[in-house]
């Protein structure tokens, strides 16, 4: 599966390497909200670059994260976190003057749990390969800067990702 993600990978950066299928080429900043299955929803802060290799075909290499704290001081100290690394392909359409988005990707989710009780402690760690599925807007009037507007589910093993979130993305 690692080598599925890292030829996925390699063909987004590949398609951001060419000029002749690369005339698009963005970078974005997002933040929104995470829903995690099993655990409170949190901030999740992400980036991203698209590049443009087919007529309505755009691939997304992207990182994103997300932290989820809990604690009674003293007794009880829980956290998870998300580091996800990967990328997406998107077909895009434009009506009107928003830019339409569905797609699909996959990442490499870089799990880790800890849970501290009464001064002992412990952690874990782990690697899942996530499916991405989202759609998405973009929209705005500049020539160099637009907004954007995505609504996404990760398929991650037990660990199931609902996310709504937004940005500026520029162009490069």
């Amino acid at each position: 599966m690692r080598r599925i993600l890292a030829a996925f990978v390699l063909v987004a950066a590949a398609g951001g390497a060419s000029p002749a299928w690369a005339q698009d080429r963005t970078f974005g900043l997002g933040v929104g909200f995470v829903k995690p299955s099993d655990v409170d929803g949190t901030i999740w802060f992400t980036g991203n670059a698209q590049f443009k290799v087919a007529k309505d075909i755009v691939v997304e290499p992207e990182i994103g994260f997300w932290k989820k704290s809990a604690s009674f001081p003293g007794i009880l100290d829980v956290s998870i976190r998300d580091l996800d690394i990967g990328a997406n392909a998107l077909y895009t359409t434009v009506r009107k003057s928003l830019n339409i988005s569905v797609g699909a990707g996959l990442g490499a989710h870089i799990l880790k749990g800890q849970v501290g009780v009464l001064g002992f402690s412990d952690s874990d760690s782990s690697t899942k390969i996530g499916v991405h599925l989202l759609a998405g807007v973009v929209f705005g009037h500049a020539k160099s800067v637009h907004f954007f507007a995505n609504a996404r589910y990760d398929l991650v093993s037990d660990l199931n990702q609902f996310k709504l979130y937004g940005g500026v993305r520029f162009k490069l």
